[in-house]
């Protein structure tokens, strides 16, 4: 065959794909106009093509708007969840790791709660490890953070394990760890919304952790993140929604709503500041700003120089961490051994050993 009559073959193929591709994006277009629920195959047909940029930016503005504009059932969440995973460029451990991560989008501009919990988890003796995002409906993403903190953002496998195996907690940024988040998250930041994919986020940490504290930022929410952790088989997970004001954290400013999954089976009850010896605290009190104002924030946390509202939260969601991380038996006495984590200095020690200032041993 000569070369030309075969690179015409080609690119009909091409052409031929493309609109095999073109016209199954549009039917699930116009059934999620339509309110009608995708099928678990249909969404990994859809999310593959989105990851092997095979439909139109358009297109994936579109479906995004759609599922959000439906509303999304727990099998669609979770269809949702599992075909992402399938693109996860793998950081794996033999370690038990724990993950804390929310959801975003509860337009609280609170502190990097998450992010500051996983160190103090990390230094309590936690195998962390944790995904970061830049900031796409908060003041300040957690990768953007840990830049402020001049932490390293691991942007292979490799690098991540090399700093995990130094420090046993690394930072795996979404998109280089994520053909689907690589493509979606621009789009997303484009559209400037909450929507589904902020609740699918945490779900994607390319290390699959065996534990995760899940923030999610929607109380209708829970129950999906949930189901979606059970059927991913996840070992251990708090999912968690601060009721009033709204946090995708533990809350110190009010009751917070938690399903707890263990040996693959779901509980749920409501936990409160007061339980754990803390006084209630207005939003004000755990506000934060951009990256240099929250580095500076918490460094004064872990010095010492800040015994509040902050420092009582961080501790609240570090000891959820704890807990899971199986080194303390309850919520409780793994929240009180974050306080003393912070108090006796092993914080502050920990985080200048990750911005390679001094060695620490934990």
């Amino acid at each position: 065959m000569g070369i030309y009559k075969k690179l015409l073959i080609e690119i009909k193929l091409e052409i031929l794909l493309y609109l095999m591709y073109n016209y199954l994006m549009k039917g699930c277009l116009k059934r999620l106009s339509g309110k009608e629920q995708l099928s678990f195959d249909e969404i990994r047909e859809v999310v593959g093509k989105i990851a092997n940029k095979e439909v139109s930016d358009a297109q994936i503005g579109a479906f995004i708007m759609g599922l959000t504009n439906k509303g999304v059932s727990k099998e669609e969440f979770y269809a949702l969840a599992k075909s992402m995973r399938d693109y996860a460029i793998r950081v794996k451990s033999d370690k038990y790791i724990v993950d804390s991560c929310g959801t975003g989008a509860d337009m609280s501009k609170s502190i990097n709660i998450s992010t500051t919990a996983s160190i103090v988890a990390n230094a309590a003796g936690a195998n962390v490890i944790k995904q970061t995002n830049s900031s796409i409906t908060s003041t300040c993403g957690s990768t953007d953070f840990l830049s402020a903190l001049n932490i390293d953002i691991n942007r292979t496998t490799e690098k991540a394990l090399e700093f995990f195996n130094r420090n046993y907690i690394t930072f795996v940024h979404s998109p280089y760890f994520n053909e689907f988040a690589k493509i979606n998250n621009p789009i997303r930041q484009q559209l400037g919304i909450k929507s589904v994919f902020n609740y699918l986020g945490p779900l994607i940490n390319a290390s699959f952790p065996d534990a995760q504290l899940l923030g999610v930022s929607s109380n209708e929410m829970l129950e999906k993140t949930a189901y979606a952790l059970q059927k991913l088989e996840t070992d251990r997970a708090l999912i968690v929604n601060g009721l009033n004001p709204n946090l995708d954290e533990l809350s110190i400013c009010s009751e917070t709503r938690v399903l707890e999954l263990k040996n693959g089976k779901i509980e749920e009850y409501i936990i409160k500041p007061e339980d754990f010896g803390f006084q209630r605290a207005e939003l004000s009190e755990i506000q934060g700003g951009n990256g240099v104002d929250n580095a500076r924030l918490i460094t004064e946390i872990f010095n010492g120089k800040r015994k509040d509202a902050m420092k009582n939260v961080i501790s609240m969601n570090a000891g959820a961490m704890i807990y899971l991380a199986g080194i303390k038996p309850t919520l409780y006495e793994g929240i009180k051994y974050a306080e003393k984590v912070i108090e006796n200095g092993l914080a502050a020690k920990k985080l200048l050993s990750l911005q390679g200032k001094e060695a620490v041993n934990v």
